[in-house]
């Protein structure tokens, strides 16, 4: 994997391309452009020199002096031409063209061949430029020079022609040694460039993203009291505004989840507490149901006590043997209100029924649950109507049963599952049912489900009063609650309720 780079690091390595390559183009293009205009106004120099000299040698060559004066007055011509290093010069004698000067250098010239006995055909001059552009300020200067051959002319007749070169080197060399001073130009010029934008690219993009990275750790880490400065460029401070903002929003996020997660310890801790006394309030149920049988065992007896010994204190005389017997059906007496004490003591306390749909109370309990995070691996499948039938019911009672029986279904499954809910009414009745695809129950176990502290849960799971609460509230509701089960293919538990009911009624 390729090492990644800073951002840092990245501009400077991109701005250092882009601002070198600009300034040499310019460079390089200014410096082409100053040569050019050089050539120019050399080359233009050059040409306007030459016509000058062969409109004087086109008199020369007319007039009527002899050979030797002609060679003369063509040999002071040339200090005129001093940056020429070769001249020379033809007449014409008869229709051949012959040499009459020719300068000590004479490479470069035309012969006596046929391409010099052309030249007496051509009007125009013949201009020749062999010149190398220079593009290193280091090497040899390549050899550069402008050539023109000139047809004399007088009254409109050929009288000789012109030739001279010249050397270019002087614009070659100038053109050399500018662009020496334009590379050290480029170097300390992009150096100032550089610098000045280091400076602000570290001051307005770098610092800024750094802040902000550093703040992005710390929110990482659970700090979410930081700000970023929101100064800077536009983008800097709308991404430091947009990133303020962000952690306004997840501070506010964590407060309130911080509220809901007390919200829900509290609910949590009142359930346990609720779920106290629902095992208090059932421990005494069960007292109250052993405390009936055992009235019903001893009442009868205790009845038969009490009217032989009141028969006693009436038979017998007044004397010690009557005093224990009246001692006798006062301790009768106390035993027979105790017992009666006891059942008022574990009756509970006459509470108001009221008219409801039982779909709300479900609601309510599956809520309750859902907060409490018993069915983060458990799919609720519902096939329940928009609303039944209403019931006339204990309402909290109910919504007892219906959690007891939630809770028992997510008990039975493995480490996932689904809990099925359905519902619908009968002629008189309404009904809920609960299913799950758990563990199931037992054949020999289906019988005694409804016991008191009946319970197939491991110690500490359960103490077998869920199902006992919920057969005992909805029989005292005048419903019922069913059960069908299978071993390792689960439960369903139906409760069935009254109707609501109806006060105008016969």
């Amino acid at each position: 994997m390729a090492k990644q780079v800073g951002l840092r690091t990245e501009i400077i390595f991109h701005i250092t391309l882009l601002l070198g390559a600009a300034l040499l183009f310019g460079g390089f293009l200014m410096l082409k452009l100053t040569e050019r205009e050089l050539l120019n106004q050399r080359l233009d120099n050059l040409k306007a020199t030459l016509e000058v000299v062969a409109l004087s040698l086109g008199e020369t060559l007319a007039g009527e002096d002899v050979e030797r004066n002609q060679e003369m007055r063509v040999a002071r011509l040339w200090p005129l031409l001093p940056d020429a290093t070769a001249l020379g010069v033809w007449r014409l004698k008869g229709k051949i063209l012959e040499p009459l000067f020719l300068s000590s250098s004479k490479e470069s010239l035309l012969s006596d061949g046929p391409q010099l006995q052309a030249l007496r055909f051509r009007a125009e001059p013949q201009d020749h430029l062999v010149y190398t552009g220079v593009w290193l300020p280091w090497g040899g200067t390549p050899t550069c020079y402008f050539s023109s051959t000139l047809p004399l002319r007088q009254r409109g007749k050929l009288a000789g022609v012109l030739q001279a070169r010249f050397s270019l080197d002087e614009v070659a060399v100038r053109v050399r040694s500018s662009l020496k001073i334009l590379l050290v130009y480029v170097v300390i010029y992009g150096a100032v460039l550089f610098l000045f934008g280091l400076y602000l690219l570290n001051r307005n993009v770098v610092r800024p993203i750094g802040l902000l990275l550093d703040t992005t750790r710390r929110v990482a880490e659970g700090n979410l009291d930081d700000q970023v400065s929101e100064e800077g460029p536009l983008e800097i401070a709308s991404l430091a505004s947009s990133f303020n903002t962000m952690v306004s929003a997840l501070r506010e996020s964590r407060q309130n989840s911080e509220d809901h997660i007390y919200s829900l310890q509290r609910a949590n801790a009142e359930l346990k507490e609720t779920r106290s006394e629902l095992l208090r309030s059932e421990k005494m149920a069960s007292v109250g149901h052993l405390a009936a049988g055992m009235a019903h065992e001893v009442g009868n007896p205790l009845a038969a006590v009490v009217g032989y010994l009141a028969l006693l204190k009436i038979e017998l005389p007044a004397g010690r043997q009557r005093e224990i017997a009246e001692h006798a059906a006062v301790e009768v007496e106390r035993i027979d209100r105790l017992v009666r004490e006891l059942l008022d003591y574990a009756k509970p306390g006459e509470e108001k029924t009221e008219n409801f749909d039982p779909l709300t109370v479900l609601r309510e309990a599956l809520s309750l649950l859902d907060h409490q995070g018993l069915f983060a691996n458990v799919e609720i499948v519902e096939s329940l109507p928009q609303q039944l039938p209403q019931v006339t019911m204990i309402r909290h009672r109910l919504l007892q049963v219906f959690v007891n029986l939630l809770v028992n279904a997510r008990d039975a499954l493995f480490e996932k599952g689904e809990i099925y809910l359905a519902g619908g009414e009968a002629e008189d009745s309404v009904w809920i049912r609960f299913a799950d695809n758990g563990s199931g129950i037992a054949p020999q176990h289906l019988p005694h489900i409804f016991d008191p502290f009946f319970t197939t849960k491991a110690p500490g799971k359960g103490r077998g009063l869920g199902l006992a609460v919920c057969y005992r509230v909805l029989q005292e509701a005048g419903g019922e609650i069913e059960v069908q089960s299978e071993l390792e293919r689960g439960s369903a538990f139906t409760v069935r309720m009254k109707k609501e009911e109806d006060e105008h009624g016969d």
